[in-house]
C-alpha cells in the first residue's frame, strides 16, 4: 500500500538489502530489519505509513492495526509503526505427500504442521489457506476410503500409570526454562544463522532436554510442562537438522555462505 520501512532517523534501508526495497521476499526483509536492529542496538526499526495516508483511509482499511496502535498511544497513520521480525508461518514439519499421508501409517498431516514441498525453502504468501483447503479435501476423502478397510487389533491392556510422589513441576523453573529455550533459539536458530550458533544451540538445547526430561518423570504432569517438553523436542529437531544443512536457501540462511 505504499508503507516504507525506515530507521530510528526516518531513513529509509531496504534498497540497500535488495533491489525490490520494501517489496522483497519476507525473509529478505526479516533480515534486513534484524541486522539494522543489531547493527544500530535498537529495540526496533519503523515502517512509515506518511506514503499510505495520501491514498487511502487508513483506519478502514487496516481497523485492528488502528486499533492495536492506538492502545499504545501511537497515532497512526501520523506516527511510525515499531516493527521487528516474529515467527508467523511455522516452514517444515511431518514429511507428508499430496495427500496428506505420512511414514506412519494412519497418520496424517496437512497444512502448518506438514512438510510438502509446495512452499519451497520460504513461505509462499496467501497460500496457506489454499494450501488447507485442498490437502484438508483430499486428506478427507482418502480417510474415508481407507477407513472402510481398517480394523480393530486385539492389544493387550495398557499397565496402570503409578504415579509418581511428590507435587506439580514448580511454575517458577518451568516459566524460566520456556524462557531459555526462547533465548536459545533466537540467538541461535534465527534469523541469521552460523554453524557455530547451531552448535552451541544443540548443546544447550540437549542439556535442557536431558534437564526437563528427567523433571518430567519425577513430578505430576500439568499442561504447561507437556508443553515445554514438546517445545525442547521440537527445537532439538530444528536444531540438529539445521546443523546438517550446509546450503544457505530461503529461511535457513546461513551467515557467509551465498544463496
Amino acid at each position: 500500500e505504499g508503507a516504507v520501512l525506515v530507521d530510528r532517523k526516518g531513513n529509509a534501508f531496504m534498497k540497500r538489502f535488495h533491489p525490490d526495497g520494501d517489496l522483497a521476499p519476507r525473509d529478505v526483509v526479516a533480515r534486513a530489519i534484524f541486522t539494522k536492529m543489531l547493527n544500530e542496538d535498537a529495540a526496533s526499526m519503523y515502517l512509515d505509513l506518511s506514503g499510505v495516508a495520501k491514498h487511502i483511509d487508513f483506519a478502514s482499511r487496516f481497523p485492528n492495526i488502528t486499533e492495536t496502535c492506538r492502545e499504545r498511544g501511537i497515532r497512526v497513520p501520523e506516527d511510525p509503526i515499531p516493527v521487528v521480525p516474529a515467527a508467523h508461518y511455522f516452514c517444515g514439519g511431518i514429511k507428508a505427500d499430496t495427500v496428506g499421508v505420512t511414514a506412519v501409517p494412519g497418520l496424517y498431516a496437512i497444512g502448518e504442521c506438514a512438510c510438502t514441498g509446495l512452499h519451497g525453502a520460504n513461505r509462499l504468501a496467501s497460500t496457506s489457506l489454499l494450501e488447507g483447503l485442498v490437502w484438508g479435501v483430499e486428506t478427507a476423502r482418502r480417510i474415508a476410503k481407507s477407513g472402510k478397510a481398517l480394523s480393530v487389533e486385539r492389544t493387550r491392556s495398557i499397565p496402570q500409570w503409578e504415579m509418581p510422589a511428590g507435587t506439580g513441576a514448580d511454575p517458577i523453573l518451568v516459566q524460566n526454562d520456556v524462557r531459555q529455550l526462547k533465548t536459545t533459539m533466537w540467538n541461535y536458530i534465527g534469523i541469521i544463522r552460523n554453524q557455530s550458533r547451531l552448535n552451541r544451540a544443540k548443546q544447550d538445547l540437549s542439556q535442557l532436554f536431558a534437564s526437563i526430561d528427567s523433571f518430567y518423570r519425577l513430578n505430576l504432569l500439568s499442561a504447561p510442562l507437556l508443553e515445554l517438553r514438546n517445545m525442547i523436542t521440537v527445537a532439538r529437531i530444528i536444531a540438529f537438522a539445521a546443523g546438517r544443512n550446509s546450503h544457505s536457501i530461503g529461511c535457513h540462511y546461513l551467515e557467509g555462505k551465498a544463496e
